[in-house]
């Protein structure tokens, strides 16, 4: 089974005090995956002026450096960023990385659990991937309630048992590095 990690818009602009707890879970989470000898990767959202966010939402955040530049916890690990410009990771180039590499599992952690990762595990489930949330090392700058919402409507959408903890998974990838 060919899976990646993806690392969803973890940007100096989205990591309020409120998301800062998810990054230990997100490096163990990396640390693991690359150990294991898996495919890390990263999204990263870039605002326009003239975007929808700031013209129907006026949300004109995350259009500048250094709001828009991956948090300095998570740089030593970057390998490949997919730049993006709405909710979904799925630009051409993340769709085409994923169907070159034949990739039918996509673990997602990172920022914002009630658009970003919601839209990206979606696009994923009616593409044929399996989508899989790391539920502990998601957040949304909304705040629990938007974070919550977003699990609830993942559960809805793309299954409950889609959705698991971080120990959960290292606990997957341990078992299966120890079975080779």
């Amino acid at each position: 089974m060919n899976e990646i990690l993806l690392i969803i818009d973890m940007q100096n602009g989205f990591m309020s005090e409120k998301c800062r707890h998810i990054i230990p879970n997100v490096i163990k989470l990396i640390e693991r995956f690359l150990m294991a000898g898996k495919v890390v990767e990263f999204t990263k959202f870039i605002n326009t002026a003239d975007s929808n966010y700031v013209k129907l939402i006026q949300w004109s955040r995350l259009i500048h450096e250094p709001e828009t530049n991956i948090i300095d916890e998570l740089q030593p690990y970057i390998n490949n960023v997919y730049q993006k410009y709405y909710y979904s990771a799925f630009t051409e180039k993340f769709s085409t990385f994923i169907f070159l590499n034949k990739i039918n599992k996509i673990y997602l952690c990172g920022v914002e659990t009630d658009s970003c990762i919601l839209k990206t595990a979606i696009d994923s489930f009616e593409r044929g991937i399996e989508p899989v949330i790391i539920e502990d090392a998601c957040f949304s700058d909304g705040g629990q309630q938007a974070h919550d919402a977003g699990i609830f409507l993942l559960k809805r959408n793309i299954g409950r048992n889609q959705i698991i903890m971080t120990d959960e998974i290292l606990e997957k990838i341990l078992s299966k590095e120890t079975e080779t």
